[in-house]
């Protein structure tokens, strides 16, 4: 899980494509919906998967208005809540008094985060790292290095599960 800031910035970079799901968060307001647009536009061409998590949503209003401009991306809304705002008065409650609504909605986020695992593409993940790569490292990598950085790539490689239980045993 990462938190990344809203807009182009996270594009930069090829990031945005290594997750399995990515969950936007937007308001309810014009603002919201043009980061989520912003977002959307972005990443149409690199097949991610894309939920939104309405924020900060008051009542009937703000719901229907995300259902409007997000349609099938809104997955859950979350509004005013005690327990959040306890927490960051640095005065945490058990988690069991998180209200219900809220628990719900961080129920749904975790199944569709579980869903998108299960639905993970690894050529798809190589071929967008390798993009990436090649894309940094003619734009500027090539330059700061004084070597040509396509020769990193190696074409028979595909990431797979393996690659990442290797990576994941290995120490820090």
């Amino acid at each position: 899980m990462v938190d990344m800031t809203a807009g182009s910035d996270s594009f930069a970079s090829g990031m945005f494509t290594r997750f399995d799901m990515t969950f936007l968060v937007a308001e309810p307001t014009r603002k919201g919906i043009s980061v989520y647009r912003q977002y959307k536009e972005y990443a149409r061409d690199f097949g991610i998967a894309l939920k939104v998590v309405g924020n900060k949503v008051q009542g009937e209003d703000d719901l229907e208005y995300l259902r409007a401009e997000v349609g099938d991306d809104l997955l859950v809304t979350v509004g005013h809540s005690d327990w959040v705002r306890a927490m960051e008065k640095g005065r945490p409650a058990r988690f069991e008094l998180l209200e219900a609504d809220n628990r719900m909605a961080l129920q749904a986020l975790q199944n569709a985060a579980e869903d998108s695992y299960e639905q993970r593409d690894w050529e798809r993940y190589t071929r967008q790292m390798v993009h990436f790569h090649l894309k940094n490292a003619e734009s500027w990598g090539n330059e700061k290095t004084g070597a040509d950085l396509a020769s990193q790539v190696d074409p028979a490689f595909v990431l797979d599960e393996r690659c990442v239980q290797a990576g994941a045993a290995q120490p820090a």
